[in-house]
């Protein structure tokens, strides 16, 4: 009986995260549907003041749950090395989705399409808090906080290929070259968290992959 009570209990645990991890998800996209209504000014202010919100609630409430983010480390040289050594595998990789892609006639990820088309009808500051902030924060927390840290806790291997399957299946891939692009940096990032254990690292993998594909849109 007990044996049995316990294993409720996990469950319960588990699926109180799951419920945490889908109601984050409908927040994180809360932005994109009122720029999908209206892209007017007052849209955009909201939709940024929203961003600003879900971003500060999300990381309260990650570090409520005791998954650490900030650590003054990641400003030393091993810091931002293991940042940007993380940020140039990752980047080796999307080089190698991209030309399987070209070998099969597909130009861009369906995840790109959407994105320029966003990008299109919004200014850069706005894109910036959005995609720059908001989107490496927030997915950082959802991925690799609450499904990789917390639901696979004691399951590291298991927690390594599901949540960098579902980084991969959250940004839309259609095909293996899309599928290599966002799976690589989502195994990539997962593997980073692991070895340090704050968040801080590949939110700012990231945060540096998200704010050059926006400068790059705006300014190349």
């Amino acid at each position: 009986m007990e044996t049995f009570s316990k294993g409720l209990k996990w469950l319960g645990q588990k699926f109180w995260i799951l419920l945490r991890v889908f109601g984050f998800m409908v927040l994180a996209v809360l932005p994109d549907a009122i720029l999908d209504l209206s892209t007017s000014q007052w849209a955009q202010w909201g939709a940024a003041l929203l961003s600003v919100g879900i971003l500060v609630l999300m990381y309260w409430r990650a570090e409520k749950n005791g998954i650490k983010i900030w650590d003054s480390n990641v400003l030393t040289w091993k810091g931002l090395g293991l940042v940007v050594l993380t940020f140039a595998v990752a980047q080796l990789f999307k080089h190698l989705g991209y030309y399987i892609m070209e070998l099969q006639g597909i130009e861009e990820t369906s995840n790109e399409l959407e994105l320029t088309k966003l990008l299109e009808n919004i200014p850069f500051w706005l894109a910036f808090v959005r995609i720059a902030c908001q989107a490496a924060i927030t997915e950082e927390i959802i991925v690799r906080g609450y499904l990789f840290k917390k639901l696979f806790e004691k399951h590291k291997i298991l927690g390594f290929v599901v949540s960098g399957l579902i980084f991969a299946f959250l940004h839309g891939p259609t095909d293996l070259g899309s599928w290599i692009i966002y799976a690589s940096p989502g195994f990539l990032m997962a593997y980073l968290y692991y070895k340090t254990d704050y968040l801080i690292y590949p939110m700012a993998v990231h945060f540096i992959n998200n704010a050059w594909s926006v400068v790059a849109f705006y300014y190349f």
